[in-house]
């Protein structure tokens, strides 16, 4: 009976972490919409959101650079091999590290704390669904190798990091930046547009 409820708390975890995954790209809307209604930015939040949100973006072409376009499927891909190079040597889902310092810091742009709390909060909840879906679909496909994986690589924060020397640097970045061309398109038009309704506030 006890095993049955734990596959089916399973089961219902999967499905919802499913549905984000399929939905990942429309959950900012809300985000943007109160932002445009009740942002505030300041110079300084604006300073400090612009550079978290740098630091995500460039974080994502590195990782892109080494999965390829696979990440921007919205199928049940997982491509053809577990990738364990570069960035995701040091922590499983590096995409989405840069996801959140996307996120926080346009959330941090608009200069309203409690948008900036509730967003932090809300992405946590969501990728937290996103990631536990996406481990069942990894285990299922490279098995024992992705175990293997999950004890050495943590989720999120890195355990180590490598020296500059120890850097690895895919061979080419083009295919990295035309897959993220979309996501620079949409962070200049949000960056210019809450500089635009800070300045009109001030």
């Amino acid at each position: 009976m006890v095993e049955g409820s734990l596959v089916a708390e399973k089961s219902l975890t999967i499905k919802i972490g499913e549905w984000f995954f399929k939905c990942r790209d429309y959950t900012p809307i809300p985000l943007i919409i109160l932002l445009l209604i009740f942002g505030k930015a300041t110079a300084l939040t604006s300073t400090i959101g612009l550079m978290l949100v740098v630091f995500g973006e460039l974080f994502r072409i590195y990782s892109v650079a080494f999965i390829g376009t696979v990440s921007r499927t919205r199928s049940h891909s997982t491509g053809q091999k577990l990738i364990t190079s570069g960035p995701f040597a040091y922590v499983r889902n590096p995409l989405y590290v840069g996801n959140f310092g996307i996120t926080a810091g346009i959330a941090l742009m608009g200069g309203n704390i409690p948008i900036f709390v509730a967003t932090v909060a809300l992405f946590c909840l969501q990728y937290y669904y996103i990631v536990r879906f996406e481990e069942d679909l990894l285990l299922e496909r490279f098995g024992e190798e992705y175990v293997e994986f999950m004890g050495t690589v943590p989720r999120w924060i890195p355990s180590k990091l490598p020296k500059l020397d120890q850097i690895e640097w895919p061979d080419d970045f083009s295919h990295s930046l035309k897959s993220e061309k979309h996501t620079l398109r949409t962070i200049f038009i949000l960056s210019i547009i809450l500089a635009i309704i800070g300045v009109s506030k001030a």
